[in-house]
């Protein structure tokens, strides 16, 4: 990993605290409407999602993207220079976990009909359906669009 010659404290707090608030405020506002935290955990969904997400980014970027692994965790945390390649991996990233969400969604959909006699398992069923869109959403627009940002050249204000 490469070192950033300067670290700013400032800009690493604001980053951790941007995600966990973020995080904090749409789950707690889940549990505030009567959510229940562990309906959203369904491993099926989640391994469908993730596997999507690192075996496409694997299968596109093979070497490139076990790069990026150790630049995107640290980029959580602090600033990294501009990259434009890790730029394309996160926005590929973002599209890898819509897809993988999608899938999982229709997946669960067949399972749900797979079951519709048994009225009991339709809701757990459909509950893991939109799950998956629930985690697709966080890893698309939230952790791969922050690291598309993270990795992109500064705007210039002219």
């Amino acid at each position: 990993i490469e070192e950033s010659a300067n670290i700013d404290i400032k800009d690493s707090v604001m980053r951790i605290l941007g995600t966990a608030g973020f995080l904090f405020v749409v789950l707690g506002a889940f549990v505030v409407a009567g959510g229940n935290p562990g309906m959203l955990i369904h491993p099926g969904e989640i391994i469908i999602v993730f596997s999507s997400v690192c075996f496409g980014l694997l299968s596109t970027f093979r070497a490139d993207f076990l790069a990026y692994i150790p630049k995107a965790l640290n980029a959580c945390v602090v600033k990294p220079k501009p990259n434009a390649d890790d730029c394309e991996i996160s926005e590929y990233g973002r599209r890898y976990a819509v897809a993988g969400g999608g899938l999982a969604v229709l997946l669960a959909i067949i399972s749900v009909f797979g079951e519709i006699s048994k009225p009991e398992m339709v809701g757990r069923k459909v509950a893991a359906a939109l799950s998956a869109v629930v985690l697709a959403v966080l890893l698309s627009q939230v952790l791969f669009v922050y690291l598309r940002h993270s990795f992109a050249e500064k705007k210039s204000n002219s």
